[in-house]
């Protein structure tokens, strides 16, 4: 049996940096397009006993030779166990033998790729003027998506946040507070959309908090939080007048944001104006106007995690990181 490779989450935040993680992600995201990553069926069930939700998500990238999986979820009980509420893991395969190749910690994974597909969102669907962005939620995927954001959207002068729990906002406020931008903590989610060019909902809920009558034209939306059946973080009435680009169309039609508007009928799969792979790949436009109103679902694929944990693997074994296990 050849060794098997064991990285934690500081091994892979020490060997991926954010700009090449966004390099692979729209990468990836473009291969998927062409027929050259694959995203195999989602497992994402709900362990109500323990207040969590178990996942599986895998694939195979044939650009970079990876196949694998990630194993975890979410638990909404771990912030009081002093734990981190997103759990996961991911197991790397050799595709010519099946032979198990890694195992990688996948916390810091999930939130650098999740950062970096906000990120390609906001370059191809918010108005390169954009002044003024609102984060609902202030958790640990908000505060990375504020930082993708912002790394994309230079002219941003204000970050309005909201949080149902205002303590996190505030906690996120100061952690801030030496950014260049006037920081604000609204008591409402209203109000901290009111004047927002982008709006990025990162809350993990199952009741909208955005409503469709405080968002202006022109606004740009990343829906975040919703990867789950049930989960809801935007009013349905939303979507008939906005500019819909998904990362995987089926995942989020039955997981995403997008999975109230269509159960309700208020769009169908013809609504869906693009795939983000076709527009990084220049086969579809993505914004045209000032005026359309963008929203982009993202559900989290497969090929993201393992585009993260295969250049993390490679990493390590240039520089002879992590440790070796044999089975």
């Amino acid at each position: 049996m050849p060794e098997i490779i064991v990285l934690n989450d500081s091994d892979v935040e020490d060997l991926i940096s954010f700009d090449d993680n966004l390099r692979m992600i729209e990468q990836v995201f473009g291969d998927y397009n062409r027929g050259k990553s694959h995203a195999f069926p989602v497992v994402r069930e709900e362990i109500k006993k323990h207040k969590g939700i178990f996942g599986i998500k895998s694939g195979y990238l044939e650009t970079h030779d990876v196949l694998g999986f990630k194993a975890g979820g979410f638990w909404s009980d771990n912030k009081i166990k002093g734990l981190a509420n997103h759990q996961s893991v991911i197991v790397l395969f050799d595709p010519a033998t099946g032979q198990t190749r890694a195992f990688v910690a996948a916390n810091f994974v999930t939130q650098i790729r999740t950062a970096a597909i906000g990120a390609i969102g906001c370059k191809y669907l918010a108005r390169p003027g954009s002044k003024i962005v609102a984060v609902i939620g202030a958790g640990q995927q908000g505060r990375n998506q504020l930082k993708a954001a912002l790394r994309i959207l230079p002219g941003i002068k204000g970050i309005n946040l909201y949080d149902r729990h205002q303590e996190s906002a505030e906690a996120l406020a100061k952690d801030i507070s030496a950014y260049p931008q006037t920081v604000s903590v609204f008591a409402t989610a209203e109000k901290a959309c009111a004047a927002a060019d982008v709006i990025i909902t990162a809350a993990s809920s199952f009741e909208a908090i955005v409503m469709s009558e405080w968002v202006k034209a022109g606004t740009h939306i990343n829906a975040i939080g919703t990867d789950t059946r049930g989960k809801k973080e935007l009013d349905p009435q939303i979507f008939p007048k906005a500019k819909i680009v998904v990362d995987n169309l089926k995942q989020c039609l039955y997981l995403g944001e997008c999975q109230h508007a269509f159960d309700a009928g208020l769009i169908t799969a013809e609504s869906i104006h693009a795939e983000i792979g076709e527009i990084i790949n220049g086969t579809k436009p993505g914004r045209q106007s000032e005026h359309e109103i963008t929203v982009f679902d993202t559900t989290g694929v497969a090929i993201q995690d393992l585009a993260t944990a295969g250049y993390a693997l490679e990493e390590a074994l240039k520089k002879n990181k992590g440790c070796r296990i044999s089975l």
